[in-house]
């Protein structure tokens, strides 16, 4: 396998519908009616830190029982993020490889394809980390914009 095509194959995931952000799950839980009968409902999870630096949960979106499109589309998105994660990680290996293998060959007069290769690997790294801060950042603002809705300004 080579860095071109788990390159493409990162770029058919992202494009093929929603990924998942980081740190994001899925979580059940029962509801027992009077009747004795047992639903199961699904939310979507995420963990962050708080102003100790101390990991906390929160549930980000209700996403109902396991028949709703809701809970499936969120199923795909995680796997599809857990998919891009694994060939990031491939990529990065491979990628280091190549690079050990190139410092060897520039001692002995090798081209510079495989620093191309990396910078390429580096370059979609990098693309990945910014839409992921993007996206967070504009939870962040979302919940900024709800905080001054709720405090009352001090001018």
């Amino acid at each position: 396998m080579t860095p071109d095509s788990i390159t493409r194959q990162i770029q058919q995931l992202e494009k093929s519908g929603e990924v998942a952000q980081a740190n994001t799950w899925i979580s059940s839980y029962v509801v027992t009616k009077k009747s004795g009968k047992s639903y199961r409902y699904y939310r979507l999870m995420k963990t962050y830190r708080d102003d100790e630096g101390k990991l906390k949960r929160k549930m980000v979106k209700y996403l109902g029982s396991e028949s709703s499109t809701n809970y499936k589309n969120m199923k795909q998105a995680i796997a599809r993020r857990n998919k891009i994660q694994q060939l990031y990680r491939k990529l990065k290996r491979l990628v280091g490889q190549q690079r050990a293998r190139g410092q060897q060959g520039i001692r002995r007069g090798s081209s510079s394809a495989t620093t191309l290769i990396g910078d390429k690997a580096l370059l979609l790294s990098l693309q990945h980390q910014l839409q992921v801060l993007t996206s967070r950042f504009e939870e962040l603002e979302g919940e900024l914009i709800q905080l001054n809705k709720v405090l009352p300004s001090n001018r």
